[in-house]
């Protein structure tokens, strides 16, 4: 017995393709011909080619030299601002310690003084809670007397006179006001409710 079954199938898939017929030489030699040559490209002048690379590179320089130009302006106008800063930063420590020496009570004494305001050696305090006072009104000061904490620093400033301008403060002092002559307070100081 036979276990072999036939097989039915394409020849040329199973055995390949058939090679193919050869060409002949006519048929190979009407099929090919030559390439034609190509076109001949204009040729560039290297002048042309030469000036505008020396162009490019002047190009090149001039921008450069136009960034350093400008980047050496700024510094010379960032340092003209921090000089400015500087100095602006001199004048206000200048005018703030002005300002502290102004405002002392040893400055304060001397304007009031120097517009003829006394000060009373024994002064009257009034307690808030039952608004009694303590101390006399009566002030037994004649005359006014200079600081008793003098400050050196205030010599180069000006104090207020009466009449509101600035004087010298080794101007002549407005005489003392005698108390006698003050005029007293009649009554009560008016004081603020607080209850």
């Amino acid at each position: 017995m036979n276990a072999t079954v036939p097989v039915e199938g394409d020849s040329i898939h199973l055995f390949g393709a058939a090679a193919p017929e050869r060409e002949t030489w006519e048929e190979r030699r009407t099929r090919l011909r030559p390439v034609d040559a190509p076109a001949p490209k204009p040729r560039k002048s290297p002048v042309l080619g030469a000036i505008v690379a020396v162009g490019v590179i002047l190009g090149i320089f001039a921008a450069q030299l136009a960034l350093s130009i400008l980047v050496s302006e700024g510094a010379y106008e960032s340092r003209a601002l921090s000089i400015e800063e500087r100095d602006l930063g001199r004048v206000e420590r200048v005018l703030s310690q002005n300002l502290d020496k102004l405002a002392s009570p040893q400055n304060l004494v001397e304007n009031a003084g120097a517009l003829g305001m006394v000060q009373n050696v024994a002064p009257a305090t009034m307690r808030l809670s039952d608004g009694a006072i303590q101390g006399s009104l009566d002030s037994a000061t004649r005359e006014a007397r200079a600081n008793l904490v003098p400050n050196a620093q205030l010599d180069a400033l000006p104090v207020v006179d009466t009449r509101g301008l600035l004087a010298s403060r080794t101007a002549p002092q407005v005489p003392a006001a005698d108390a006698a002559e003050a005029v007293a307070w009649q009554g009560k100081l008016p004081a603020p409710e607080t209850h």
